[in-house]
């Protein structure tokens, strides 16, 4: 009986351990959403001594200050926690073994034996999986508190933005346009090829015919040998050092 219990809530805690790590992803994306949108309107402004101004300054600064602790507390939901499993079934046969010849050697007959076997090791199986069980319980709920802190911390932000961007809106459509100064510059320019043709021109009086190139020795009957490739080894093995005796071989 007690053995189904706790191996139903072992299970339990482990799949909520892997939906919590599924459940970061919302405020992940949720950070990156607000992020940019707040720096995008916070580079955008046109900035100035009023009102309407400094309440835009103090919304973008409490949205920056609220998705900052958002990814404070998505950090700490899933940094340094340790969960603990059951040992691997190998470790736990080899113990169930142990437990019956620990049996035999006290002078059970075989049947009471592997009855006692049995029952300790049901015994040792529920305390582990007690022990892992309120372990792996604490580790989820710390985490989960803070993933719902990170998430209400986006909220809060998307809060502060809103007003952010109704005052940018306003400042948008109510700024003066911009009035772009173009200069045109008129310069005459020449290119580098005409400019090297210019240049290379031969003079008159000393032309000369170009000189024509010799031809290209044969190639010899026996080509010079080449050496051999380098050798190619791993860092971690132990090549001989050239000696004397070495050097003698060859």
């Amino acid at each position: 009986m007690y053995n189904e219990l706790f191996q139903k809530q072992y299970d339990f805690e482990l799949e909520q351990r892997n939906s919590i790590a599924s459940a970061t992803n919302i405020p992940i994306v949720a950070i990156t959403v607000v992020a940019t949108a707040t720096c995008a309107i916070l580079l955008d402004f046109q900035y100035n001594h009023s009102l309407t101004c400094y309440a835009f300054i103090a919304c973008a600064a409490l949205a920056i200050f609220s998705f900052g602790y958002s990814v404070f507390c998505l950090f700490r939901s899933f940094w340094n926690y340790e969960y603990q499993k059951l040992p691997s079934s190998l470790l736990l046969k080899q113990h169930h073994e142990a437990l019956k010849n620990w049996h035999l050697s006290n002078g059970c007959p075989v049947d009471a034996a592997i009855k006692n076997a049995k029952d300790d090791f049901s015994d040792y199986l529920n305390e582990h999986l007690a022990d892992a069980t309120d372990w792996n319980s604490q580790n989820n709920i710390a985490r989960g508190n803070y993933l719902h802190q990170a998430t209400a911390a986006v909220a809060t932000a998307v809060i502060f933005l809103l007003p952010a961007g109704a005052i940018y809106i306003f400042n948008k459509a109510t700024a003066d346009d911009k009035v772009h100064t173009v200069k045109i510059v008129n310069t005459t320019l020449i290119s580098t090829k005409e400019a090297t043709m210019v240049t290379n021109q031969p003079s008159g009086g000393n032309n000369q015919p170009a000189a024509v190139p010799a031809a290209p020795a044969a190639p010899a009957s026996n080509p010079k040998p080449s050496g051999p490739p380098n050798t190619v080894f791993k860092g971690d093995v132990n090549l001989p050092k050239p000696n004397a005796s070495n050097n003698n071989k060859r």
